[in-house]
């Protein structure tokens, strides 16, 4: 019987365990550069995040374009760096962009949480 109670007991904490590893709950924040570089055959409008030793790219969610527009303005240029300073999470799926050459380029998808025009 005590080894049942000892079972229980082991299993309920387990269950109750805390996970904190969910990629939506993180909230990572960084300076970028909101980037279009589609008229040197780049790609559109994507987020440019420098990290040590390298960049990379990521691509706004929906919901968060009106935020963007906001602090930034409608951008119309084909060209275009803006540095900004981002407070964003990871939406887990994936995002694509038009890029130059009727290729396409697949990045992350993020939620802006704040953005910051530098």
């Amino acid at each position: 019987m005590k080894v049942l109670i000892v079972l229980f007991g082991l299993l309920a904490w387990i269950g109750c365990h805390d996970e904190s590893g969910d990629i939506n709950a993180q909230v990572y924040e960084a300076d970028a550069t909101w980037t279009n570089m589609l008229a040197t055959d780049g790609c559109s409008w994507h987020f440019s995040i420098t990290s040590k030793d390298s960049t990379y790219s990521v691509l706004p969610s929906e919901a968060s374009r009106a935020k963007i527009e906001k602090e930034l303005g409608k951008i119309e240029d084909y060209y275009s760096f803006t540095p900004v300073h981002l407070k964003y999470s990871l939406t887990g799926s994936k995002s694509t962009v038009q890029c130059g050459w009727g290729r396409t380029g697949t990045y992350d998808e993020i939620n802006v949480i704040e953005i910051h025009k530098k």
